[in-house]
């Protein structure tokens, strides 16, 4: 008879889905400064206290809000040119938040044990999310990985598709075959929270320094520490 996993939050878990970007790769620092200098060609300055407010949303969604916020128009080609910057920054190389990584290595080494199935959902473009995965080892871990920028072609939303909706993790609930209830989620970002809660699923809060401020009421937990999280396997 298998085990399974359960947790104080469920009594049984058949799925557990990471965000990559600040819950298994230190990034958000490195984009923020894709961002600062991909808005100073065109004179405009980023703050990291502004930067803060818009941790975890897609670039198009940073952008409107970062618009709003400077109350100046933002022109299309400040995405490219943040591409750019981030692309050269991550070459340089991208550093693991390494509680998390052992945590969803060892979780991979035992998925088959358990009967579980592990995803990775980020709001990012595939190469992206591989590039990072790559430099911690990561590549071989999960069932799935899915993006939110590249994957969401059947879904139709004028004020977009990408996290905070809750497109992303519905579709992940689907490509995997589990019932969102069944799923777990780590996420540091208000943005991602929202997104998995509104799949229905179990969204567990990771807030690192650029989004310990962020509202998480939406979730089910908030930790300091994947080592916080309680996870145990049952018959």
């Amino acid at each position: 008879m298998f085990a399974h996993l359960s947790t104080p939050l469920s009594h049984e878990i058949k799925a557990v889905i990471f965000d990559c970007d600040g819950v298994l790769v230190d990034t958000e620092f490195l984009k923020f400064q894709a961002w600062k200098k991909a808005l100073a060609t065109i004179h405009i300055d980023l703050s990291i206290e502004e930067y803060k407010q818009v941790v975890g949303y897609s670039s198009k969604k940073i952008v409107e809000r970062l618009s709003q916020m400077k109350q100046i128009p933002i022109p299309e080609e400040v995405l490219q040119k943040r591409k750019q910057e981030y692309h050269l920054l991550q070459a340089q190389g991208v550093p693991p938040l390494p509680e998390t990584v052992a945590f969803a290595t060892q979780l991979s080494a035992q998925k088959d044990r358990y009967g579980i199935k592990m995803g990775l959902a980020s709001s990012a473009s595939h190469p992206e999310i591989l590039i990072n995965l790559k430099q911690v080892g990561l590549e071989n871990a999960f069932d799935l990985i899915i993006s939110g920028s590249d994957d969401l072609d059947a879904y139709k939303d004028p004020e977009g598709k990408n996290k905070p909706k809750p497109y992303l993790y519905q579709e992940a609930a689907k490509r995997l075959g589990i019932e969102p209830q069944y799923c777990l989620v780590f996420e540091d970002t208000e943005a991602g929270i929202e997104a998995a809660a509104g799949a229905g699923m179990i969204a567990v809060a990771i807030p690192n320094e650029l989004t310990k401020d962020q509202d998480f009421s939406k979730g089910r937990q908030v930790i300091q520490s994947i080592s916080e999280f309680k996870i145990f396997p049952s018959q």
